[in-house]
């Protein structure tokens, strides 16, 4: 099985590798310099999916020998409370135009961090330092889960696999 992934990215590449593994899926994963056409930091639910579908899309159009095209996009929007939740999406293509996309949970993000979105800045830029001189497990923790992203593109990764391969198996 080969899959074209919309993305160079060690880590988003990393997790797919492992969640193949978990699921016990063995596949040659092709990483895909692409842009997902949508702005740097999506702050909604539609731009998130919308970039993860456009990193597919593109993907398969690059490899044209691949079983099917994954995309994706880490993103951030914003709660009935007003409140930024970060979240990620997976979407993935194949060549009888098959898509299915599954969202991960969401995680309404710590005061630091709203402010940085509110401002518009990129986040990625301050993930590390936050409360970077605070050495409780809890802080440590949660610094991690937002700086590595792991929890939400594994969910979503693992989740549009299984609907994706379970539905093509039938």
């Amino acid at each position: 099985m080969k899959i074209a992934v919309g993305t160079t990215s060690k880590q988003k590449l990393g997790y797919l590798k492992e969640i193949l593994k978990e699921i016990g899926i063995v596949a040659k994963v092709i990483p895909v310099s692409i842009t997902a056409k949508i702005s740097e930091q999506p702050t909604t639910e539609n731009e998130t999916e919308q970039g993860s579908l456009n990193r597919a899309k593109e993907a398969l159009k690059k490899v044209p020998n691949a079983d099917f095209s994954m995309g994706i996009e880490v993103g951030y929007h914003k709660n009935s409370k007003d409140i930024y939740e970060m979240f990620s999406c997976s979407s993935i293509i194949d060549r009888e135009s098959v898509v299915k996309s599954c969202f991960s949970s969401k995680l309404a993000l710590p005061e630091y961090h709203q402010k940085i979105l509110k401002n518009k800045k990129y986040l990625g830029k301050y993930v590390k330092d936050y409360k970077k001189n605070n050495n409780k497990p809890v802080t440590n923790y949660t610094r991690e889960v937002i700086r590595n992203r792991k929890p939400f593109i594994t969910e979503a990764v693992r989740n549009s696999l299984l609907l994706y391969l379970e539905s093509s198996s039938s």
